[in-house]
Parts: structure tokens; C-alpha cells; sequence
């Protein structure tokens, strides 16, 4: 049967058949015939009078000039056998650009400046080709050949046909057929849904249907194994798995599941899958990987939520639109505050200088983030063109698009051309908004007196500015060790030096100067005097040819303000005057300062101007004094601050003025606009409206009610999907993130439909499905070898006819390793980030983020810092999810890198020595550790294999001639580690 959305092809239009669509090109326009008729006479017949196309020498120029250049920068995309038809636009014959792609005619022989083509190739609209523009003389010879008609020789085929994709209609009667648009339905059940063996009911009626029979029930111990790491992502203690091995009871299940639902740690292992579909990272990543501070809160936010089993249809509402739903409290409004960083956080490529297009790819990443996400379909895709496959139409998505572009994500910039997102403040108590307000009002206080004595001190400097020359420490040449300080106060300059009176003979420092006149000049040496001082510090001064040394007794105060004079000399013009002090011979500390030379020729009033400067130096003295202690008292208030007003990455609405529909990027191109489209949902979901109408906001509150109306099709069965996955291995649709034309359908409709049911009518509660699906036969069954016949009959598994082997996700593997060495902290950690500037790391291919918390800290994996672009390789080996992609399911491969990793991992072998000496504290024997590590690695009793297995490894050269036991039964540890059984369920 062909496909209600498959394309009509051009030959259909001309002929008019388009059956019974109703949105068929010849019900909506009745001349469609005659109009394309005219077209193609039209450009045909300009094509002809603009070129003449037997003139050789035109088809010589495009086979030349034009054709080679199609082949190797268009024909990938814009040809027959394209992997998709970039466009809807062929280049490889002249016909494809004549009719055109979704924008019509490519080119318009005669005219380039109005050919789309020559638009593209100079960049001016959808910059092609992508991979970098052409040089400009391939340039000026399409425009050459466009000017001169377009000759072109590459006709179709007679019995090639030309479609395109801008014909495709959907007949929405017929897509709301569709099994995921319809909703779930009751259906009669074998027996009453709230027992434990409805689910069973449901699967047995599939199984009996395929004639197959279904696997006993799994061990005990296999059993737990599988229900502690599937509830909180840990292995259930030793303790636990003796008392269930000793009484399996249906009773003792309840309770265990019961207790495992309401550990803290089950919110924690069923919050990261939530990280997963929300791709949280603590940093940007791309190309400016900025840090996320603020992104723990959001982590938190959601071990909270499951914690407290949280309704799923409301964490959903609050992650859209909690910015803009009613509050009953300043913790209520947080969180919900906080819950929108789930779309805050997807990676941004922040340094894009088109602004308007960085616009529009964040709001892509959003819109394709919640399709995804909440309703398992790809709405991206429908950016350029309608959806190849869903019948979601490019109308749709910008519907859709608007409201989240009346939404504001990113604002401002963190540096220039980088743009960066505003933190928006959290509700804080009185107490807290006051203890903020009284300390802000003290610093200003203290920052308004420093500033006052900093400018009194300023006016006394330039009031006090030496004379003559002065020649300050930082600008003498210094030999030896010197230490700087302001410990003293009264000095020129910064500061001084002194020699810290050691190394004597060792230090000196010099003073160069040239004085310019020729007269009578006085010595002055700065200093600062003490009894701990040198009393016989030689000076020596050169003055061209000529040496003076003198003594200064630095014990004495200088004699005028911070200077003492050492002597008069007479001096020629231009004299270079060299002064060095030296700390040879001298019997305490040297103090350096400043050397100073002035002119005194036929001055009186020396003594006046002295003891003016002296006083002077004394007031500078005092307000320096009052300006360190106003320092030290800032410092403090600084240091014994309130903590700060908590931030989020929040979304908000943009002002009321700035929140628009959003019009039709044709290709997906922010430059080419087409219609503008009201804000609303997609046409598939309603026979009515798809408008929300009255819009007093941005529209987020409104998408968000109608994603969590009880009788929307998708988001109950999603969700439900997605819990039954993380516990069966895989969904009731396989494919758990689309679930769309291309996606599986279900393999139990009936069973999906009434757990959806289940699910919705109990308020929307996640603890009570998993109990639900734990309780039941289905979830216990036993795994059989490959060799046995109902493996055959069923190899996927499509029918929940046994149990399959699943892996262990990598982050709950490193923490049944802390949990194994003894050393797993099971608290939290709030600011995480804190160490981190504004990026993780320089953004160069030497250059890593250095984080504070690594894979050896004690906490769970999901309180460590995820980085983009630097996962750990422990935990991208082990098929962790790729931060910047939504994963709804992961991975799941068995390579030799993994094992090869466990083995070398740094942070693996010393869990791997802290599990040796727990072991040897532990145990006497080698039965006894056998029993141990079996029951703490694998959560089973030993095997008659396990031991044997010890103890040829201890009778093995290799283990002989280690040095001690302990290494020996390290590496047998390290072997457990690394082994399948570790690694996996069952």
C-alpha cells in the first residue's frame, strides 16, 4: 500500500491524479494545470530567446566551466541518486533547476542578480556549498553563464519523471490513523490491571499466540542482583542477599522492592537516566566550552523529584514552563525555576557571529529536544522541509518554533562575539535578603572611607613629590637576594627592599642617574630607620671617572622626613652618577628605598621647605596607616560574608513586545522568510485548531498543558516506554526515542496501552509502574543458552518469553567498585563548579579541563563533574551517554577495550587495593575469600569453578613469584573487575 505521505510526482500534477487527498495540488487550485502548463512555456521560451543552445560555443562554456563545478560541490546533494534531495532542488539536469526546488526556479537565464543559484554560490542566502565558498573566478563564470541564457545540453530521459517535495500532501484523516496518534485503548484484560499478574496476563497472551513458552523463574541472587542495580544502580550487600536466599517469598520481594524504591539512591540512579534524555553537562562544550555553575541545581532538582515520586506530568510542565506556573512557596518557586534548565543546557555554538541564526539553531535544539524527549518524535527534521517521513510539516514546526523564540535563552556576551545566558536570582528568605543588604550597605560604607583617604593620600603625594631626581628600588638594578615589603610605612614609591641580613657580600643594588646641569648637588638616601638596621652600610658613588665611599648608619632616623643626606658634591653637566649600596660587611639589616639628587645652588630656604616636606610625611604616614586598617577590615567583612543570592539557568519570556510568531525560514534559512505562522501545536494532533489562542505569553505554559493532557497519544506511553526499557533491556518500542512512521511499533500494543492507562489514571506515578513491572513473573524470568529452541523461535526476544543479558550502565559499574573497595560516600555535592572560571578549559588541542573532583573521589558518579568533549575514558568505554546528544537508550556493546580499560585504569587498581585489603581483613582462608568476593563483586555464592579458578591462578608461576600474598590476590581481584560478569546483569 502506498504511503498516505508520499509525494506526488510532477507527472501526477500535470495529469491531476491525485486520488482522494484532500490537500491535493489540483483540489486547491483547479487551473494548476493550465498555470504549469504556462510556466513551462514561459521559462522554456526565455530560456530559448535568451540563448541560442545549438550555439556550441555556449555548451562549450558550461562543459568547461559549469558542469565540472556541479559535479564536485552540488551533484552530492542536488542529483538523482542524493541520499536526500538537499532542497527539494536537482542540479543534474536542466530541468531541475528550471522547475526548482522548495523556492521555485534556481535560476533565471538573463537575469543572475534574480537567480537563486547565483544568491547561494555568493553567499547572500543559503551559502552554498556549505563546505566553503567558491573562488571568485567560478563566481563570475556562473554569472556569465546565466547572463548569457543558461545554455544548458543535460535533458531528462523521456521516461523520467521529476518530483517534488513542496507537492506532498498529507491526508491528516488517514495520518491520525496512525497507531502512536491514536489514543491508548482499553482493552479487556485477563484479569484486574492492579494485580501483579495483569502484566504477566498480557505477555502470556502474546507468547501463547507465538507458540512459545516462557522461562521459570531466575535464582534468588540473580534475581536481586537484577532489582538492586535496576532500582538504585548498586549491588544489593552480602546481608541482604544471605536473608532473600533463605526466604524468596513473594512477601520479601514486596518488601525489598518497597525499600529500594524508597532509598535515597534509587532517586539518584533513576535521575541520571533523566540526565540522559535531558543531555546534562556541566559545561557548553563545542566551540566556547563555557562552564554551567549552576547546572548541580538542576541534577538535584530532579533527585529530588524522584525522591519525593514526583507526578512525571508535572516535572514535564515545570521543565518547560515552571518559569511562568503559579508557586506555593519560595522553595516551590526554585524548583521550578530550576527545573527549566532543561532547556537551558544543550550545547550551544555560542561564538556564532550570525546572531540570528544562533537564535534559531538554539531554538532548533529546544524544540527537537522536547519532540524527542517527551513525545518520541523528530521535529527537526521539519526545520527545512516537511518531515520525509511523520506528518509533521515545516507550518508545524515553525508553529512550534515561535514559542520558543518568544523565549529568552541566551543574553549578553561573556567576551566579545560569545554570547553567554543571564543567571537569573533564586527566591532567598527576609533573613537572608537582609543579612545580604546590611553587609552590602558596610561595604559600601568601607569602600566610600577608603576611597576619601585614597584621595587625600593622592593630594599629599602631589603635594610631596620630590625634587631633583629620584631614582626609586624598582628601577635600580639589583644583584643578589632582595625581599620587597611594605611593612614600614614612610617610603617613596610602592615600597622598598631590604636584604633580609643574610648572604652578606652577596647583595647589592644600583642607582644610575645622569644630572643634567652642572652645580652643586646634595646626596639624599631613603631609608627607613630601626635598631635591627645596619650601622656601617656601605655607599659607594661614582660620578663619571670619580669613586666616593661613604658609611650610612641606617640604625639612625634619616634627619629629614624619610632621607638623610650623605654629602654634597660639585658636578659638571651631564655627569653620570652611579650610587650603590651593598650589603658587605654590614652588621644588620640593609633597607633600600630611593636615591635622590637635588640641585642646591643659591636656595635659603632649605630649612622651611624640609620641615614642610617632614610634616607632610608624617600626615601620609598616618593615612597610609588608616588606609591598611580600612583594607584589613574590608578584607574581613569580604571573608565573613552572607552566602550569595543562589542563581539558575532559567529561562524567562522575552518582554511582552518582543514575543512574536515566527515566520516560515524557507530551507531552514534566517534570511529567506516565508509566511508567518501563529504559535501552536501540530496540525496531526488536532481536527480543530492547532492555534493557542488567547496568547497573553509566550506560549511555553500553554505547550506544556498540552503535552500533559491526559489524552494526549504520546507522552503517557513515552514515558511508560521508557521505564519499562530501563528495566526489561528493551521497550515496548524497541525504539524508545521515535516513535514515528520510521520508528517499531509496539510489540505488546495491548500491554503498552494499558500500562499508558494504568499509569495516567494513578497520577501520572513513577514508583508505582516500576512496582508494578518488578512484581511480575515477567521481570524474574530466567536467561536460557543460545542453544536452547526458544531462542530460535524468538531470537530478540520480541515477546518477553525469558530474561536477556544486560549491561551494567557505566556509572553505576565505577560505584559498585567504590562500593566493593569500602570507600563510596553516598552523600551529595552542591557547587561543583565552583573552581571553574568562566571556561573549563582554553579551547585548544592542548589544553584539558582540570577538575577538582575526578574519578577517584568518593561520591557516586553522578555528584562528579561531567565535562563536555572530556568524558573520562572509564566511563565513555562503558557506553556512558554522550552529554551532547539525547540518549534515551544507550549503547550497549561487550569490546575488549572495555576489559583492557578496567585493567588500566589508574583509579580501577587502587579500588582494586582497597578491595584486596577489605578482602584479607575480612577472610582466613582461601574458601572464605572466595565466598566473599563472589558475594560482593558478583552477588552470588561461590561455584565450584571459582575456586578452582584461584587456585591455579595462586599455583601459577607468575603468581609464585610475586613478592607478596597480597599482590597475588590483587590481580585475581583486578581479573574479577574486569570480567563479563562484573560488567552485566545476569
Amino acid at each position: 500500500m502506498k504511503s498516505p505521505f508520499a509525494p506526488l510526482s510532477f507527472d501526477d500534477v500535470i495529469a491531476g491524479r491525485s486520488g482522494d487527498r484532500c490537500c491535493s495540488i489540483t483540489n486547491c487550485w483547479p487551473t494548476a494545470r493550465w498555470l504549469l502548463a504556462f510556466v513551462w512555456l514561459t521559462v522554456g521560451c526565455a530560456a530559448m530567446v535568451a540563448a541560442d543552445e545549438s550555439n556550441e560555443e555556449s555548451f562549450d562554456f558550461f562543459e568547461t566551466r559549469i558542469r565540472p563545478v556541479l559535479v564536485d560541490h552540488c551533484y552530492e546533494c542536488h542529483a538523482a541518486d542524493s541520499d536526500e534531495l538537499g532542497g527539494s532542488l536537482r542540479l543534474d539536469v536542466k530541468e531541475g533547476w528550471m522547475i526548482g526546488g522548495d523556492s521555485g526556479p534556481a535560476i533565471t537565464p538573463g537575469d543572475p542578480a534574480a537567480s537563486e543559484l547565483m544568491a547561494a554560490i555568493r553567499y547572500e542566502s543559503s551559502e552554498m556549498p556549505p563546505s566553503g565558498k567558491l573562488p571568485d573566478h567560478v563566481v563570475r563564470d556562473f554569472e556569465k553563464w546565466i547572463r548569457d541564457g543558461a545554455a544548458d545540453p543535460r535533458l531528462m530521459d523521456d521516461d523520467e519523471h521529476l518530483t517534488r517535495s513542496q507537492h506532498q500532501a498529507f491526508d491528516w484523516d488517514q495520518a491520525r490513523q496512525f497507531w502512536a496518534f491514536q489514543p491508548p485503548r482499553s482493552s479487556a484484560s485477563p484479569v484486574a490491571f492492579g494485580s501483579d499478574s495483569a502484566i504477566d496476563a498480557f505477555v502470556q497472551k502474546r507468547l501463547d499466540a507465538e507458540g512459545l513458552t516462557a522461562t521459570p523463574i531466575a535464582p534468588p541472587s540473580v534475581r536481586l542482583r537484577r532489582l538492586a542495580f535496576d532500582l538504585t544502580g548498586l549491588p544489593p550487600d552480602p546481608k541482604t542477599l544471605r536473608q532473600f536466599q533463605a526466604d524468596p517469598s513473594d512477601a520479601h520481594w514486596r518488601r525489598l522492592v518497597d525499600c529500594y524504591l524508597a532509598s535515597p539512591q534509587f532517586a539518584e540512579h533513576w535521575a541520571r537516566h533523566w540526565m540522559d534524555v535531558a543531555r546534562y553537562a556541566d559545561s557548553n562544550g563545542s566551540d566556547f566550552n563555557a562552564t554551567h555553575h549552576d547546572a548541580w541545581r538542576y541534577r538535584d532538582y530532579l533527585v529530588r523529584s524522584f525522591a519525593d515520586d514526583m507526578p512525571i506530568d508535572r516535572m514535564i510542565r515545570e521543565q518547560i514552563a515552571g518559569d511562568l506556573m503559579p508557586a506555593s512557596s519560595d522553595e516551590d518557586r526554585r524548583d521550578k525555576l530550576v527545573a527549566t534548565t532543561f532547556l537551558m543546557i544543550g550545547t550551544k555554538m555560542l561564538s556564532e557571529r550570525n546572531k540570528t541564526k544562533l537564535r534559531m539553531d538554539v531554538v532548533d535544539e529546544q524544540l527537537d529536544t522536547v519532540g524527542r524527549a517527551f513525545l518520541g518524535m523528530t521535529f527537526g527534521c521539519a526545520r527545512c522541509h516537511d518531515h520525509k517521513f511523520d506528518p509533521i510539516t515545516t507550518r508545524d514546526y515553525y508553529a512550534m518554533a515561535g514559542i520558543f523564540r518568544s523565549t529568552r535563552t541566551l543574553h549578553g556576551e561573556s567576551q566579545q562575539y560569545v554570547s553567554t545566558w543571564k543567571k537569573t536570582p533564586l527566591p532567598i528568605s527576609k533573613e537572608h535578603e537582609q543579612s545580604i543588604r546590611k553587609h552590602e550597605q558596610s561595604l559600601q560604607g568601607l569602600d566610600r572611607e577608603i576611597k576619601e583617604v585614597e584621595s587625600e593620600l593622592k593630594i599629599l603625594v602631589e603635594k610631596t613629590e620630590l625634587e631633583g631626581i629620584t631614582i626609586d628600588d624598582v628601577d635600580a638594578v639589583r644583584e643578589g637576594h632582595w625581599v620587597e615589603s611594605t611593612y614600614k610605612s614612610g617610603f617613596v614609591g610602592k615600597g622598598y627592599v631590604h636584604d633580609e641580613n643574610r648572604n652578606k657580600g652577596e647583595a647589592s643594588i644600583r642607582f644610575a642617574a645622569v644630572l643634567p646641569n652642572a652645580g652643586r648637588y646634595e646626596l639624599r638616601v631613603h631609608y627607613n630607620a630601626s635598631g635591627n638596621r645596619a650601622s656601617n652600610l656601605p655607599v659607594s658613588v661614582q660620578l663619571n671617572d670619580e669613586t666616593h665611599d661613604l658609611i650610612l648608619d641606617q640604625t639612625m632616623p634619616p634627619k629629614t622626613g624619610t632621607y638623610s643626606v650623605l654629602k654634597e658634591f660639585d658636578c659638571d653637566a651631564e655627569t653620570q652618577a652611579l650610587v650603590t649600596l651593598s650589603n658587605r660587611g654590614t652588621d644588620g639589616y640593609v633597607i633600600a628605598d630611593a636615591v635622590q639628587w637635588v640641585q642646591i645652588d643659591g636656595k635659603t630656604d632649605q630649612d622651611d621647605s624640609a620641615a614642610e616636606i617632614e610634616r607632610t610625611i608624617a600626615m601620609r604616614t598616618t593615612l597610609t596607616q588608616t588606609l591598611k586598617q580600612l583594607k584589613s577590615q574590608r578584607a574581613d567583612l569580604v571573608a565573613n560574608a552572607p552566602p550569595p543570592v543562589p542563581t539558575a539557568m532559567a529561562l524567562a519570556d522575552l518582554p511582552i513586545d518582543e514575543q512574536e510568531d515566527c515566520p516560515i525560514h524557507i530551507r531552514g534559512e534566517v534570511s529567506n522568510l516565508g509566511d508567518i505562522v501563529p504559535r501552536g501545536i501540530p496540525q496531526v494532533f488536532s481536527e480543530s485548531t492547532t492555534a493557542f489562542e488567547p496568547l497573553e505569553e509566550s506560549g511555553r505554559l500553554e505547550l506544556a498543558q498540552w503535552l500533559t493532557d491526559p489524552d494526549h497519544p504520546l507522552t503517557a506511553r513515552v514515558s511508560v516506554n521508557r521505564i519499562w526499557m530501563h528495566l526489561m533491556g528493551e521497550g515496548l518500542v524497541r525504539t524508545v526515542d521515535n516513535f514515528g512512521i520510521r520508528g517499531e511499533k509496539p510489540t505488546h500494543p495491548e500491554l503498552l496501552d494499558a500500562l499508558t492507562i494504568d499509569f495516567v489514571r494513578n497520577g501520572w506515578r513513577q514508583k508505582r509502574l516500576i512496582r508494578n513491572i518488578v512484581c511480575s513473573d515477567a521481570y524474574s524470568r530466567s536467561m536460557v543458552s543460545d542453544d536452547d529452541p526458544r531462542v530460535s523461535l524468538d531470537p530478540e526476544n520480541r515477546w518477553r518469553g525469558r530474561a536477556v543479558r544486560r549491561r551494567i550502565p557505566a556509572e553505576a559499574i565505577r560505584d559498585a567498585m567504590l562500593v566493593a573497595a569500602g570507600t563510596l560516600d553516598p552523600s551529595g555535592r552542591e557547587n561543583l563548579m565552583d573552581s571553574y572560571a568562566t571556561l573549563v578549559s582554553q579551547n585548544n588541542a592542548n589544553s584539558k579541563a582540570t577538575t577538582k573532583f575526578g574519578l577517584d573521589d568518593p561520591k557516586r558518579t553522578i555528584y562528579l563533574p561531567l565535562i563536555r568533549s572530556e568524558v573520562p575514558p572509564l566511563l565513555a568505554n562503558l557506553d556512558a551517554a554522550d552529554p551532547d546528544l539525547l540518549v534515551g537508550k544507550r549503547p550497549t556493546t561487550n569490546v575488549p577495550v572495555q576489559a583492557l580499560t578496567l585493567i588500566g585504569s589508574p583509579e580501577v587498581h587502587r579500588w582494586v587495593m582497597l578491595t584486596t585489603k577489605r578482602m584479607m581483613k575480612e577472610t582466613t582462608d582461601d574458601t572464605q575469600r572466595v565466598r566473599w568476593a563472589c558475594a560482593v563483586l558478583f552477588s552470588r555464592d561461590p561455584r565450584p569453578v571459582d575456586e578452582q579458578i584461584l587456585h591455579a591462578w595462586l599455583e601459577s608461576d607468575v603468581a609464585k613469584a610475586m613478592s607478596s600474598d597480597e599482590e597475588r590476590y590483587l590481580e585475581w581481584i583486578a581479573a574479577m573487575f574486569a570480567s563479563t560478569e562484573f560488567r552485566f546483569l545476569d
